[in-house]
């Protein structure tokens, strides 16, 4: 049997006990450096939270900068359009009417010009529908019932000038308490140019206005089977490009899904309080 040194052993086990020390402080230092790692982590995690939050505040405070100003704007298109529509009717109303009395009482003076007086006398009356339509148009009175009587009657309107079947889907509850914002009258007129569109482009035999509230938006959707839209987008006509106008300043989203051959449906949501 060999015989080992005591201190031999000794020195085996402080050096083991050495090495344990080494490999503890090592792991406590280890452990410390990913407190701290983490630590700065949290910082810098806390810190990209709280700018994300103030983005996201800064960004909801713009949008009802621009909403209100929107807001604004169309109040002053809708007095500058009410009074435009005001002067047309007093006065060009009445130079169209004192036009026919004068061409009436003409032709009576000139039985030989009956003829030609009595189509003048024509042209001065579908001049003077021309005018009273476009006054309806520039104004909003429809809307002073609520936007509900406005839509079914623009919709029973549209089907009985144009021919073309017109169903409207809403419930009632849509339109409960009205929208406000003066979103009422965005959606009218956005309404209104959509149901043109379809007269003018669409070569449609059916039409569909469905309506839809939730909490925050309003929807509407004005659909037809008609021929579609031309591709590529670019070809599209100034109406689309005047209704995403109207869309975009009321603070809205508007979608187009539409193929040649296969209809087309305009889809507009608009916040509401």
């Amino acid at each position: 049997m060999s015989y080992t040194p005591p201190s031999v052993e000794i020195d085996t086990i402080v050096a083991a006990a050495c090495l344990l020390a080494a490999i503890s402080l090592l792991l406590l230092w280890r452990h410390h450096r990913q407190r701290r790692e983490l630590a700065t982590l949290h910082r810098m995690l806390s810190h990209e939270r709280e700018q994300r939050t103030l983005a996201d505040q800064a960004l909801a405070d713009t949008r009802k900068q621009v909403h209100h100003l929107s807001t604004s704007q169309q109040s002053l298109r809708d007095a500058e359009r009410r009074r435009i529509a005001r002067d047309l009717h007093d006065d060009l109303g009445q130079q169209l009417l004192a036009l026919s009395m004068d061409t009436r009482a003409l032709a009576g003076r000139h039985p030989d010009l009956s003829g030609p007086l009595t189509q003048f006398d024509q042209r001065i009356e579908l001049a003077g529908r021309s005018m009273r339509s476009i006054v309806r148009d520039l104004q909003v009175e429809a809307l002073e019932s609520g936007l509900q009587g406005a839509v079914q009657q623009q919709v029973e309107q549209f089907s009985r000038l144009s021919g073309i079947p017109c169903r409207l889907d809403a419930e009632p509850a849509a339109f409960l308490n009205g929208p406000g914002n003066g979103v009422e009258r965005v959606v009218y007129r956005v309404l209104q140019e959509s149901l043109s569109n379809i007269v003018r482009h669409a070569q449609a035999s059916e039409v569909c206005v469905g309506i839809c509230r939730q909490q925050h938006s309003l929807s509407l959707t004005v659909r037809d089977n008609g021929v579609g839209l031309p591709q590529p987008p670019a070809a599209r006509g100034s109406g689309l490009r005047g209704i995403a106008q109207r869309v975009a300043e009321a603070g809205g989203r508007f979608d187009i899904a539409s193929s040649p051959g296969f209809g087309t449906a305009l889809t507009m949501s608009f916040p509401i309080q």
